[in-house]
């Protein structure tokens, strides 16, 4: 019991040791609770909004960059090792529950033109929403409030409201041409 308090204590005040260094780039709402382990990585230009009564468990990361966004509403819980991917605009709407080892990516290569490149949509998700463990939520999705995705599941279209989304969508192989 002691460790975990220390653990959180000591990822707190990473926090706020982050919020001192990345000033104008991370705003919090009220004291988050979040393990030590956890990181932040907000390139200039970019920024991150963290609502009141954030929960994050151990290896929650951030990486934000060239100039993107992440919001996270009031009451979001993180799991272990959520890895969270922006370049653009990703936003989790309140009360929120993200299992362990779900990953956000609102961006992938543009292979069909400059691999270099990136190809860029934002990420919604609603309030309300519980995000199985080992999901992957993909650039330009929205997911509607009070859906809930099984674990394992590859989010690369939208969801609606009110819904229980238990396979991957979209199987299909394309051709890379």
């Amino acid at each position: 019991m002691f460790f975990d308090i220390a653990n959180k204590a000591l990822g707190i005040i990473k926090t706020f040791i982050y919020k001192l260094i990345y000033f104008h780039r991370i705003q919090i709402e009220g004291l988050p609770k979040v393990a030590k382990s956890i990181n932040y990585s907000i390139k200039k230009g970019s920024k991150l909004i963290i609502g009141s009564n954030f929960k994050a468990r151990n290896n929650v990361s951030f990486r934000i960059y060239d100039g993107g966004k992440v919001i996270l509403g009031d009451n979001v819980f993180c799991n272990d090792g959520v890895s969270i991917n922006c370049l653009k605009n990703i936003t989790i709407g309140n009360n929120t529950i993200i299992g362990p080892g779900v990953m956000f990516f609102d961006h992938d290569h543009d292979y069909k033109n400059n691999i270099k490149n990136f190809v860029k949509k934002e990420i919604i998700i609603g309030n309300g929403v519980w995000i199985g463990a080992g999901s992957i939520i993909l650039k330009g999705v929205k997911i509607g409030d009070n859906t809930i995705i099984a674990a394992g599941t590859i989010i690369t279209k939208d969801i609606g409201k009110d819904r229980l989304v238990f396979q991957k969508i979209d199987l299909g192989v394309r051709d890379a041409k």
